[in-house]
């Protein structure tokens, strides 16, 4: 789909936005199976590489030519070249030799506005998948070095999935796996956008991304076994419309970027599983929560995940029906702060170590605070107390 098509998509009714997204699915999905009976591989890059296979110069080219649920196999080298991918298939990096790297670069003559999202407006993607269903990503290197602002762009992306699967997908509308994403500046680097998208992203590695490097907004994600260093954030979970689950993720050396507070997991509407994750931050003292809980609804919860070093191990504000339950916080200066809470949340059996606070609340609602366990820490809250205090434990 063309960009003028996209944008007058975008300026329809809300009716006609969802027709036209119905009919785009449906053509995806009716033409899928039987595509598959002539899907093939090809290759980008030099012949030697994957020599029995056609052959492209760049993968958009590939990318164009082939029937939907194809393999295009990326030979390692440099690739200068914003892809964009609206039917299915799987870009997938190979080795050849000693040489395993397939890196999207920068073009040389820069990015330009390519993309939406319903995050932030315009922005400009390295890659782009929109508007289809059961497209993996695979083994490639995303590279931003020497990425800039783009005008009009509000937003730099590694890689952006817009309006991938549906519902009926869960987590298998489209795999992002084995993937690097780095070095993405320019007007606030994001490494992956999930947006409206349904997608199971896992074992990847993002690092040196001025924002955050895994941003799922709506839909439904399994985010699993990433890895991120020197990051502002670390994932954001916005609205989503069914279950997300992020689980066994590493997140360190968080760093603030222009200022900004840092923060490892962020969980803003809908509902979310955020357990056995890694956090730990860096030294930044701008470094704000291990996990963010602002207005989160009934279903979620944040368990068994080892928090070390930031400023409030779970920081609750306005969080409603989710349950924190069994997580390690260790030398924050709160392990969980509960502020305005809007009540039935569980914040239990959590292990506070070397804290200043182990919980600290203020206007809370009928929340469960005990009982936890704090070690070396000099304050904790006793819920029996009016609203905000604090007391020391004997």
């Amino acid at each position: 789909m063309s960009r003028t098509t996209l944008g007058l998509i975008r300026e329809d009714t809300s009716m006609s936005r969802l027709t036209s997204r119905v009919m785009q699915l449906a053509l995806c999905y009716a033409t899928f199976s039987a595509a598959t009976l002539f899907a093939n591989s090809v290759a980008v890059g030099p012949s030697t590489c994957q020599s029995s296979l056609i052959h492209f110069s760049t993968i958009q080219a590939a990318v164009n030519a082939v029937p939907f649920g194809s393999t295009v196999l990326v030979c390692p080298g440099t690739y200068p070249e914003q892809v964009v991918i609206a039917q299915p298939l799987t870009l997938k990096g190979v080795t050849d030799g000693t040489s395993n790297a397939s890196v999207i670069a920068v073009p040389a003559g820069g990015l330009t506005l390519n993309a939406f999202t319903n995050i932030f407006g315009n922005v400009t993607a390295q890659v782009l998948v929109e508007n289809t269903v059961g497209v993996t990503i695979s083994g490639i290197i995303i590279d931003g070095t020497g990425s800039t602002c783009v005008p009009g762009a509000a937003r730099t992306v590694g890689l952006e999935y817009f309006n991938v699967g549906s519902s009926n997908d869960g987590y298998l509308g489209g795999k992002i796996q084995n993937v690097v994403v780095r070095n993405i500046g320019g007007c606030g680097g994001e490494g992956i956008i999930s947006d409206t998208s349904y997608l199971t992203i896992s074992n990847n590695e993002l690092h040196n991304l001025s924002r955050s490097p895994i941003y799922a907004y709506g839909g439904q994600n399994m985010i699993t076994g990433n890895n991120v260093q020197n990051c502002l954030n670390g994932f954001v979970i916005a609205n989503a419309n069914t279950l997300t689950i992020a689980s066994g993720n590493t997140i360190s050396d968080l760093a603030s970027y222009d200022f900004f507070t840092t923060t490892g997991m962020w969980v803003n509407g809908g509902s979310a599983i955020v357990k056995q994750n890694a956090l730990a931050s860096s030294s930044s003292p701008f470094t704000n929560a291990g996990v963010y809980l602002p207005g989160t609804v009934s279903g979620t919860s944040i368990t068994a995940n080892k928090v070390n070093g930031v400023t409030y191990g779970v920081q609750m504000s306005g969080a409603a029906g989710t349950t924190v339950q069994g997580n390690s916080f260790n030398g924050d200066y709160l392990g969980v702060f509960d502020e305005f809470s809007n009540g039935g949340n569980i914040v239990t059996k959590n292990t506070v170590n070397e804290g200043t606070f182990g919980i600290f609340t203020f206007f809370p609602a009928n929340d469960v605070l005990t009982p936890n366990s704090f070690f070396n820490t000099l304050t904790t809250i006793d819920p029996s107390e009016p609203t905000g205090s604090l007391n020391v434990v004997d």
